[in-house]
């Protein structure tokens, strides 16, 4: 009998990693940060668990929180991905006002993830925020709330990959 992820997932390869072009907003108004877990399912799907950070520089400003459940495809080759959220979900903490704000969302990106000895990961991505145009209105209220809120955002993930241990009876 099997104990652990290989037998309810059928692999145990695990990932993280962060973003690491949002660097880049340390010298803007707007600072973003995201990171990363994802685990294989099988040779063509992932489940992935994103949590990504957006705050405006300043005391007092509003800060955005996201998280969700995507499924990662590799469709052509393990090394090249398409993202889809399956749910999101965003709180805004406008502190201004002491209020909070829930948005439900998606996205999907486009990535290739090149993989280094010991583990090591670096994946160019691309991602498209509400690509079908369906929370238009939610998609405003941050790009309000933001001085920088880009709808599509080329990212830079660095990383770390490795397997679970799993045991066999």
């Amino acid at each position: 009998m099997f104990i652990g992820t290989h037998v309810v997932f059928g692999s145990t390869n695990v990932e993280l990693k962060t973003d690491c072009a949002s660097l880049i907003s340390l010298f803007g108004e707007t600072i973003s940060a995201r990171i990363e877990a994802r685990l294989d399912l099988s040779d063509e799907f992932a489940l992935m668990l994103p949590i990504d950070l957006t705050a405006e520089k300043g005391r007092g400003q509003p800060v955005y929180l996201e998280s969700g459940l995507f499924l990662a495809y590799r469709p052509f080759a393990k090394e090249a991905a398409i993202y889809a959220s399956l749910i999101q979900l965003g709180i805004l903490f406008e502190r201004r006002y002491g209020e909070t704000e829930t948005f439900f969302l998606n996205e999907v990106g486009f990535g290739y993830t090149f993989r280094f000895p010991f583990g090591l990961l670096i994946e160019p991505r691309i991602t498209i925020k509400d690509p079908n145009s369906v929370f238009t209105s939610d998609y405003q209220e941050l790009k309000d709330a933001f001085s920088s809120y880009p709808m599509i955002r080329f990212a830079l993930y660095g990383g770390w990959f490795f397997t679970l241990p799993s045991m066999t009876e």
